[in-house]
């Protein structure tokens, strides 16, 4: 009974140390919910004043966004995984080494046995013929500059990204300044014509239509706050940032000037260096090395083992041995699922081959779409400069006459209102052609990434 007793014990024992090893974690989902929040939160604060300090320029914002940006983390992480599966493929050329180790104690003295003995053994097994491995691997090494081309692509489409954003945030803060000079002018404007037309100088419909255009122009200015609210948040997201923090924005843009060349020239860069076609070629390649792992499924494998087993038992006849060994594996009833496997690669391989055709076309019709887009924008911004200059004249035209008596006050508000609707097209044409510019270098696959730990 003190023997059952004891062991009982002992159970309780081992399986509280296994409780504590693996342990049994309570999940309480709104605690860890409310811990997450603080400490993300917290996060974010330190990201906040780590990096929004100071205003910051063009450059330094997609400096910031190649560090914490999402898709750029997740991108490296898969290039990670690229190298970590390209060292993992390498293992199948390794030799398989184990070793094992026993002890052997009897409670009675058995029968031309020692009491007590050891015993031990090592092998190591080669494969000394697995050409598979060999196209496994070659494709694994593929496989893992695939992950980097790709990586690096990521960059470049979060630089544009910025640059968009960047440019967005400006215009908005540009057509609320603007739009907060034309709500106060209209104001004004508004409060003398009533004042005018209580004298008898204006008719009631001319003061509601003044009173009407200064309640449109701040109708549009809260709009714009609006956006600019929306915009500012989502570039902040894009760092990585939180999107309620202040962020002040220096306005330095940089100079860029354009690619020199035709457009077929553009095109050919394109084809040369886009990532997406290069992509697309190491995916041919790597469905070329799948057929050839496909069709060496076929073929017997070999392998060369050794294994050293000794013992302290004085009943063995040797108390150490040496054995060598040399094998072959062939897979003959598996001959139909390998055919199928075989037949299914040579199809992969050929839907590369279209995706690779696919592309290239795709990379020429995004350059030529993205040259017209950029003369598109430069002739844009000319024309509404030339539009903003003429309302302009027209609006000082028409006020002057106004007050002559040589033209109805309606003339002059709606000159008023084309000239201020003017200005706002013209201050977001202005960056229009920057980001058509960038947009250009992305579909040339050209995007300049800042250097590492810029």
């Amino acid at each position: 009974m003190k023997r059952v007793f004891s062991s009982t014990r002992l159970c309780i024992g081992v399986a509280a140390v296994a409780m504590f090893v693996t342990g049994c974690i309570s999940f309480n989902p709104d605690e860890a919910r409310q811990d997450h929040i603080a400490g993300f939160s917290s996060s974010l604060s330190d990201l906040a004043a780590e990096h929004l300090n100071r205003p910051l320029s063009l450059d330094d914002c997609i400096a910031i966004a190649m560090t914490n940006n999402y898709a750029v983390r997740t991108a490296e992480l898969d290039r990670k995984l690229g190298q970590l599966g390209r060292d993992l493929s390498f293992t199948a050329f390794l030799p398989n080494v184990a070793a094992t180790a026993g002890y052997t104690m009897n409670a009675k003295e058995p029968l031309m046995q020692d009491k007590h003995s050891a015993s031990g053994s090592i092998s190591a097994g080669v494969p000394l013929f697995m050409p598979s491995s060999w196209f496994l691997y070659s494709a694994a090494k593929h496989g893992k500059v695939s992950s980097e081309i790709a990586a690096a692509y990521v960059r470049q489409g979060i630089v544009l990204q910025t640059t968009v954003n960047y440019f967005n945030v400006l215009v908005l803060d540009e057509t609320i300044v603007a739009l907060e000079t034309q709500v106060a002018s209209a104001n004004e404007e508004a409060a003398r014509i009533e004042g005018l037309a209580g004298e008898g100088f204006f008719t009631d419909w001319e003061r509601d239509q003044a009173r009407f255009m200064a309640e449109a122009r701040e109708m549009e200015l809260n709009v714009a706050r609006r956006q600019l609210a929306v915009s500012r948040g989502n570039f902040l997201i894009d760092m990585g940032l939180s999107p309620m923090a202040d962020v002040t924005l220096s306005g330095d843009i940089g100079t860029v000037e354009r690619l020199a060349g035709t457009v077929a020239d553009h095109v050919l860069t394109a084809l040369t260096v886009h990532p997406e076609l290069a992509l697309a070629d190491r995916a041919v390649i790597i469905g070329e090395e799948n057929v050839r792992k496909a069709f060496t499924d076929f073929l017997p494998t070999l392998s060369l083992t050794s294994a050293l087993n000794w013992t302290t038992d004085d009943v063995a006849k040797h108390s150490a041995n040496w054995v060598t060994g040399f094998g072959a594996v062939w897979n003959v009833f598996t001959g139909f699922a390998n055919q199928t496997l075989y037949r299914a690669s040579k199809v992969e391989r050929d839907r590369s081959r279209l995706e690779q055709e696919s592309t290239f076309l795709s990379v020429m019709i995004r350059v030529i779409s993205a040259e017209a887009s950029v003369d598109n924008a430069e002739e844009r911004q000319r024309i509404l400069r030339r539009a903003y200059e003429v309302a302009q004249a027209r609006h000082a035209d028409y006020a002057a006459k106004v007050e002559e008596g040589l033209l109805p006050l309606s003339d002059a508000l709606d000159a008023r209102s084309d000239m201020e609707l003017a200005q706002v097209e013209y201050l977001r044409a202005r960056y229009d052609a920057r980001i058509a510019m960038a947009n250009l270098e992305l579909a040339m696959g050209l995007t300049a990434l800042p250097e590492p730990g810029a």
